[in-house]
């Protein structure tokens, strides 16, 4: 991550998220902070994770109580927690492209050990693969798919279905 100094305003944001139960990292790559900068501003200030205030996290029950069967408060849910997988997601694949060119072999026993980096490196990509379309529900997605396909007829046009087709676009274009 570039280095850059976080301001006063991205700090307080910070805090409030890590008292609202987010993640390091989630926060880290959403307000553009690393995540040893955060580390030590949560220590200076005696952040910790879903630590709010026990009168705020009342009413917070409260009003989860209200919207418990509302749309827009498990889309919210969902949204923090899709946001939270994608952040480790990003994560573990960084770190999995920085170790993968590292990998390079100049004898048998070190490139037995490069094979196993990479069947290692191949697994960890499976899984976080794996994660993202659980997360994203991808595959239910594709498998909602009861209708059939329509059916996809090619064949060969005649002179005046060309000569049609042609006329059309000439009346497009001029309109």
């Amino acid at each position: 991550m570039a280095k850059k100094t976080a301001t006063p305003d991205e700090i307080s944001q910070a805090l409030a998220l890590r008292e609202a139960g987010y993640t390091t990292l989630s926060i880290s790559q959403r307000l553009g902070i690393s995540v040893r900068s955060l580390q030590r501003h949560f220590a200076k200030h005696g952040t910790k994770k879903g630590a709010i205030k026990e009168e705020v996290l009342e009413a917070a029950r409260a009003d989860l109580l209200k919207c418990i069967s509302s749309d827009d408060a498990i889309k919210e849910e969902a949204a923090k927690l899709i946001n939270d997988d994608l952040a480790h997601v990003r994560y573990l694949r960084d770190i999995m492209v920085d170790a993968a060119e590292q990998l390079q072999a100049t004898s048998l026993k070190e490139a037995l050990l490069v094979m196993r980096a990479a069947a290692a490196y191949s697994t960890a990509i499976k899984n976080t693969s794996d994660m993202l379309r659980h997360t994203l529900q991808i595959e239910k997605n594709i498998d909602n798919t009861d209708k059939e396909l329509p059916e996809l007829v090619i064949r060969e046009l005649t002179d005046g279905e060309i000569e049609e087709l042609r006329k059309g676009q000439e009346q497009g274009r001029t309109q």
